[in-house]
């Protein structure tokens, strides 16, 4: 196999002058880089991309870290990430650590190593001050709101806020919401939107916590069904777990809005297909913004609007 001692030999040229053509230096004759050019095709030769990359000091890869890769919340922020990435010829690997410190530790590892050039973490478990340990390594970007790192976040407690206040106006009045995991920048946020309604309106019965898909939305439904007294509404952590939810009250004979009303965050596919009422969260956006914010300096840390949209199911 060819080397680049090889191709200078052939060329004509020194090996530092086949060494700036790899690199796509500057200020080389228009001669010589043909002639390198011509060298490296008879010899067949092959660039190590990832040598090249490295030689700079980049690799053109940065990681995404998120729990779950089948859940479609995640996904969403995934296509936006490799949407942005593909536009300045950089790639994505995804990290899948199903909240476990020691996978997200790797990953930060893998930015001290300079395997990756940023990491963009969707949700963690690790604490922000060892996070921070890190990030004189290189780029990490957090969706969520903080003093330490940039951040492109959903408020969260905005959100939650609105939907609440809309379902007081629409005259529920046992409003209740579910969650995937109780502690969490979102799990916080959420809390203190629901300590705005009034006392009389707070049940703590009515706060579930776990789940992510349909299957989790289903065995909640049976939960919530064997309470000694129900939510009249609920705002529900995703629209999986909200599809769960309806087929499942469908199926004991519980009617949607008229028993118990649903919100789901999301406004994906299936809150669409089941006329739920969604928050509407911008979440290709930030994928793509959380790639801005390692490949652009100018880029600052932002704040997307999230939407309440109505239908059926309030």
């Amino acid at each position: 196999m060819a080397n680049i001692r090889d191709i200078a030999k052939k060329a004509g040229v020194s090996v530092s002058t086949v060494s700036r053509v790899l690199n796509d230096y500057p200020y080389i004759s228009e001669e010589k880089k043909l002639k390198v050019l011509a060298a490296m095709e008879d010899l067949n030769y092959i660039p190590n991309h990832l040598a090249v990359n490295l030689s700079r000091g980049k690799s053109r890869v940065i990681a995404v870290v998120l729990p779950w890769i089948t859940n479609p919340y995640y996904l969403k922020i995934l296509e936006g990430a490799i949407k942005q990435a593909s536009q300045h010829n950089y790639h994505i690997i995804v990290i899948e650590t199903h909240y476990k410190e020691n996978e997200e530790l790797s990953v930060l590892d893998m930015l001290k190593h300079r395997s990756i050039d940023g990491i963009i973490f969707t949700t963690r478990q690790l604490s922000l001050e060892i996070i921070c340990d890190y990030k004189k390594y290189g780029p990490i970007i957090l969706m969520e709101k903080n003093e330490q790192l940039p951040y492109i976040f959903i408020n969260q407690y905005e959100a939650l806020k609105n939907a609440l206040h809309y379902l007081i106006k629409q005259g529920y009045q046992k409003i209740g919401y579910t969650l995937h995991r109780k502690n969490g920048f979102s799990a916080n946020e959420r809390a203190k939107a629901y300590a705005t309604i009034p006392k009389q309106m707070q049940y703590q019965d009515f706060i579930y916590v776990g789940g992510l898909s349909v299957l989790d939305g289903k065995q909640l439904a049976h939960h919530i069904l064997k309470q000694n007294h129900l939510p009249d509404a609920l705002i529900v952590t995703n629209d999986a777990v909200s599809a769960g939810l309806y087929a499942a009250f469908q199926n004991q004979g519980i009617k949607v809005p008229e028993d118990i009303a649903l919100i789901s965050y999301e406004n994906g596919e299936l809150s669409q297909i089941n006329d739920i009422t969604s928050i509407e969260l911008p979440l290709s956006e930030m994928g793509e913004k959380s790639v801005e914010l390692i490949l652009t300096a100018s880029t600052t840390s932002q704040e997307l609007a999230s939407h309440l949209i109505i239908r059926k199911s309030t």
